[in-house]
């Protein structure tokens, strides 16, 4: 995929999904502007980023706080004067209570973590992208947003919501070409999830890489035609 001088915001971008997104976008020719969070965290994407990381710049954001989301939109326009990508990867997990034992802190931080954070990425980069008249946003769905299971309401509940929000964000763009879409994973291949699950079959997990390629896909030209599609990357399982 050809993705030259494109600019790219990548929103989680220091996790593992988000080092193999970063490392396929610059390896596809993009600009690729990282979001962070901690220090330690983007010195370790450093770390692992190591083929074309010259087109690799980070700017640390909340993305909890739109005047903080409102200042990253603002340098990169100067920097770049354009945004042509943005990939929604920032997300939190909570499960294995029953809706009578989850707080609402908890609640909370999940619609803040997984729905709220996507708001505020997508509403202050179309601007941006309505002027240009293109665009693609990505988000991050999970296969719990579309069939839910006991223990973890809050979450299911926050990845639904990302759905229907992406579905409404395709149509609303879809005159300005913008497309939208979310890709769905299953269990993710990553340390994290072998250290909490070790006795499972990781041969099932999907890679990361799998889902970066697939993201890759739809923020191409070749995808200008797929908009508001909800599609799973569930590997063996």
């Amino acid at each position: 995929m050809n993705l030259k001088d494109k600019v790219a915001i990548l929103s989680g971008s220091t996790g593992a999904l988000g080092t193999a997104v970063t490392q396929s976008f610059l390896d596809a020719g993009a600009r690729v502007v990282a979001l962070y969070s901690r220090e330690s965290s983007l010195e370790s994407l450093k770390t692992k980023v190591t083929q074309n990381s010259e087109r690799l710049s980070a700017i640390r954001t909340d993305v909890l706080n739109e005047a903080s989301v409102q200042g990253m939109v603002k340098e990169v326009l100067e920097n770049h004067r354009t945004i042509d990508i943005l990939v929604n990867l920032v997300g939190g997990f909570f499960g294995g209570v029953s809706i009578v034992e989850t707080s609402e802190e908890q609640w909370d931080k999940m619609m803040g973590l997984n729905l709220k954070s996507v708001f505020l990425c997508c509403r202050n980069v179309l601007p941006a992208m309505m002027k240009q008249k293109s665009g693609r946003i990505i988000t991050m769905g999970s296969r719990s947003g579309v069939n839910a299971v006991s223990g973890m309401s809050a979450y299911s509940a926050s990845k639904a919501g990302l759905i229907n929000f992406t579905e409404a964000l395709a149509a609303e763009g879809r005159a300005r070409n913008i497309t939208a879409n979310v890709v769905i994973p299953s269990i993710m291949d990553t340390s994290d999830n072998r250290k909490a699950m070790p006795d499972a079959n990781f041969a099932n997990w999907v890679k990361v890489e799998m889902i970066a390629e697939t993201i890759l896909f739809l923020c191409s030209e070749t995808a200008g035609d797929i908009n508001g599609a909800v599609i799973p990357v569930y590997g063996k399982s």
